[in-house]
C-alpha cells in the first residue's frame, strides 16, 4: 500500500519539481531580457542534458521490471546533474572570473578589482549589469543600457557596471541626490544607485582669451589672458602618474560661475573656464587701477614689462582665490597690451616720436662727447709718446759722443734725422694715424731728405 502510494507521487512530484525549476531559470534569465533568456536556454539545456544522461546511465543498469517514474531513476538523474551539469556549471564560473583579469584592465594584484570584475561578467552574461560608459575623446559615452525594467517574479539585484576612461582622468560618482566617491586610473566599477557625474582631466590645462578693460583715465584697451592650472594634488596619495584628491575632485566640479550672457542662474561652467574668467576679472581690475602711460612703458625704460608685472600679480591673487575650490594655479599672465581708440593711438604715436627723438638726440650729443675726450686723450697720449721718444734719441746721442770722447757740439743734421725717425715710429701706430691727415705718412720722408741734402751741404763747406 505505502511502496503504491510513494509510486504514485514519485511522478507528479518530479515533474512538478522539473516544471518549477525550468520556470525559475526561465523567469531569472527573463529578467535580464534577450541576454538573459539566453543565458536560461544554454543552462536548462547543459541541466536537462545531465539529467537524461543520469537517467540512461540508471535505466542501463536496472533490473528488468523497474518502473521509469521510480526512486531509483530519480535518483540516477540527479546523480548525472551533480557529475556534469554541476561541474560545468561551477567551470563556466571559474572561467568567467579568470577571464575578467584578461577582458578587462583590472589590475591583477587587486583582490577588490578581481572580484569585482568577475561579477561584472557574471551580472553581464544574464543581462543583469549596471550600465556601462566608455570614455572617447574626452566624452562620456553609454555604451551598455544595463539591465532593463524586470518582466519577471524575480527581481535578482543587478551586478556592477563599469567606467572606461583613459588613465589621466577621474570620474566623480553621484546617485542623483549625493555624491559618493571618485574613481579613476582607467576602470572604476560603479555600485548600487551610483552614475558617472563627468569625467575631469587631471592634466595641466591650458586657456586663454581676449579681455578688454578701462586703465584708471578712462582709455579702453584689451589684451589676452592666460592660465594654467591643474585639480589640486596636495593630498594626493598614490605612485600613479596623474595621482587625485577627491575632495579637490568634488571641490572643483561643484565649482559654479555666471555664464557669458549674464543670466541669473548659474551656467554650467568647466572648472578651467571658471578660473579663466576669474584671472581676466582679476587682470581688469589691475588695469583698472593703472595709468595708461605706465602700461605702455617698454622694457628699455629698465624693470620688467608692465604687463608681466600685472601677470606675476594676477598669478597670485588667483591662487588664493582658486584653492579654495580644488584648483591649484600653475600660470597665470598677460599678453601685450594695446589702445583699442585709434586717435588715442595716434596721440601716444606722436609722445613717442618726441620722446626717441630726444633720446637720440642725447645719444648722439653723449657720442661726440664720448669721441672728442677719446681723441684728445690719443693726442695727448702721441704727444707724450713722441716727447719721451725724442728725448731718449737725444739721450743716445749724447752717450754715443760720450764713447767717442769727444766734446764737439751734436750736429744739427742728427738731431733732425733722430727726431725724423721718432716721427715715423709715432705715425706708424694705427691709432695715431687714424687721428691724422691721410698726407701726413709722406711728411718723414720728406724732411729726411731734406735734412741729408742740407748735411751734404754742410759737409763742402767745411771740406772747403
Amino acid at each position: 500500500m505505502n511502496g503504491l502510494l510513494l509510486s504514485d507521487l514519485i511522478r507528479p512530484l518530479s515533474i512538478f519539481a522539473l516544471v518549477l525549476t525550468h520556470a525559475l531559470v526561465w523567469l531569472y534569465g527573463a529578467t535580464g531580457g534577450q541576454r538573459g533568456r539566453r543565458s536560461a536556454v544554454a543552462y536548462l539545456f547543459t541541466f536537462d542534458w545531465a539529467l537524461v544522461m543520469g537517467v540512461t546511465a540508471g535505466r542501463s543498469v536496472a533490473s528488468e521490471g523497474t518502473p521509469f517514474w521510480s526512486l531509483y531513476t530519480l535518483g540516477w538523474g540527479l546523480l548525472g546533474v551533480l557529475l556534469l551539469a554541476l561541474p560545468a556549471w561551477l567551470l563556466y564560473q571559474l572561467g568567467l572570473r579568470f577571464s575578467a583579469i584578461f577582458l578587462l584592465p583590472v589590475v591583477p594584484t587587486d583582490r577588490e578589482q578581481r572580484e569585482l570584475a568577475g561579477r561584472t561578467l557574471r551580472a553581464y552574461a544574464w543581462g543583469l549589469n549596471r550600465p556601462f560608459y566608455r570614455e572617447e575623446f574626452g566624452e562620456l559615452q553609454k555604451s551598455e543600457e544595463g539591465r532593463p525594467k524586470p518582466r519577471g517574479l524575480i527581481v535578482p539585484e543587478g551586478g556592477p557596471g563599469l567606467v572606461m576612461a583613459s588613465s589621466h582622468y577621474a570620474v566623480p560618482l553621484t546617485t542623483g541626490t549625493r555624491d559618493t566617491r571618485v574613481g579613476g586610473h582607467g576602470l572604476v566599477f560603479t555600485g548600487p544607485g551610483e552614475r558617472p557625474r563627468t569625467l575631469v582631466d587631471l592634466r595641466p590645462q591650458s586657456r586663454s582669451k581676449v579681455m578688454h578693460a578701462l586703465t584708471r583715465d578712462g582709455i579702453p584697451v584689451k589684451t589676452k589672458v592666460s592660465v594654467t592650472a591643474q585639480i589640486g594634488r596636495e593630498e594626493a596619495e598614490g605612485d600613479w602618474l596623474y595621482p587625485f584628491d577627491p575632495e579637490a575632485v568634488f571641490a572643483a566640479i561643484q565649482t559654479h560661475g555666471v555664464g557669458p550672457e549674464g543670466e541669473e542662474e548659474e551656467a554650467k561652467l568647466e572648472w578651467e573656464q571658471i578660473a579663466l574668467d576669474r584671472g581676466a576679472d582679476l587682470a581688469q581690475d589691475a588695469i583698472a587701477r593703472t595709468l595708461l602711460d605706465r602700461l605702455l612703458e617698454s622694457e628699455d625704460e629698465g624693470g620688467d614689462p608692465p604687463y608681466k608685472t600685472l601677470g606675476g600679480e594676477v598669478k597670485e591673487k588667483l591662487a588664493k582665490a582658486m584653492k579654495p575650490h580644488g584648483i591649484e594655479v600653475l600660470g597665470a599672465g598677460l599678453g601685450t597690451i594695446e589702445v583699442e581708440d585709434e586717435g588715442v593711438l595716434k596721440q601716444r604715436a606722436e609722445m613717442w616720436k618726441a620722446s626717441w627723438e630726444r633720446r637720440r638726440l642725447g645719444i648722439e650729443a653723449q657720442g661726440e662727447a664720448e669721441a672728442t675726450r677719446l681723441i684728445e686723450e690719443a693726442r695727448a697720449d702721441a704727444q707724450r709718446q713722441m716727447i719721451t721718444a725724442i728725448s731718449e734719441a737725444l739721450q743716445q746721442l749724447k752717450e754715443t759722443q760720450q764713447l767717442k770722447k769727444t766734446k764737439a757740439p751734436v750736429r744739427a743734421h742728427l738731431i733732425a734725422l733722430r727726431f725724423i725717425d721718432v716721427l715715423e715710429a709715432t705715425t706708424a701706430s694705427q691709432s695715431v694715424l687714424k687721428l691724422l691727415p691721410e698726407t701726413v705718412e709722406q711728411i718723414p720722408a720728406q724732411l729726411r731728405l731734406l735734412v741729408e741734402q742740407a748735411s751734404l751741404t754742410e759737409g763742402d763747406e767745411e771740406a772747403e
